[in-house]
């Protein structure tokens, strides 16, 4: 009987060691401000964020350039302090993202994540070192409490 269940406790013991929590946004950053965890675990790839460790890092990082990559309907109708806007339907979209410095760090939202999460992408490729998403966008952003206009 005790052979039948080794089975069903090893495999919940190896569900249950694989899952964590991510680690606080002041665990992403190292004290000299630079990004220091990945979803690869090395510095320079992007990391997927929910809002509260956005706000929490946009209250640590002021260096980070925020990046709404919603259309100017939406960003008029409010958008995150101090936000770049760049419009992913923009025709011109492709040349002004290649036209931003790679080496400062981004936060990137957009309206629910699916634009913020082929734009962080698409500056991986570019080489872009320093990337965050926020991945569950806008309103979770405001809802978390980060500062809107």
């Amino acid at each position: 009987m005790m052979l039948k269940k080794l089975p069903f406790a090893l495999a919940t013991a190896a569900l249950l060691s694989a899952c964590s929590t991510d680690p606080s946004a002041s665990e992403l950053i190292d004290a000299n401000g630079a990004i220091v965890r990945s979803e690869t675990g090395e510095a320079g790839k992007a990391v997927t964020i929910n809002s509260h460790e956005a706000k929490a890092l946009l209250e640590q990082h002021k260096e980070l350039v925020v990046l709404d990559v919603r259309t100017p309907g939406e960003h008029q109708a409010g958008h995150v302090a101090d936000a770049l806007l760049l419009d992913y339907y923009s025709p011109g979209f492709e040349q002004r993202l290649k036209e931003l410095d790679t080496t400062k760090p981004y936060l990137v939202y957009c309206a629910v994540g699916s634009r913020s999460r082929d734009v962080v992408r698409r500056m991986q490729q570019l080489g872009f070192e320093q990337v965050y998403e926020a991945a569950e966008g806008f309103e979770a952003l405001k809802q978390a409490g980060v500062q809107v206009e």
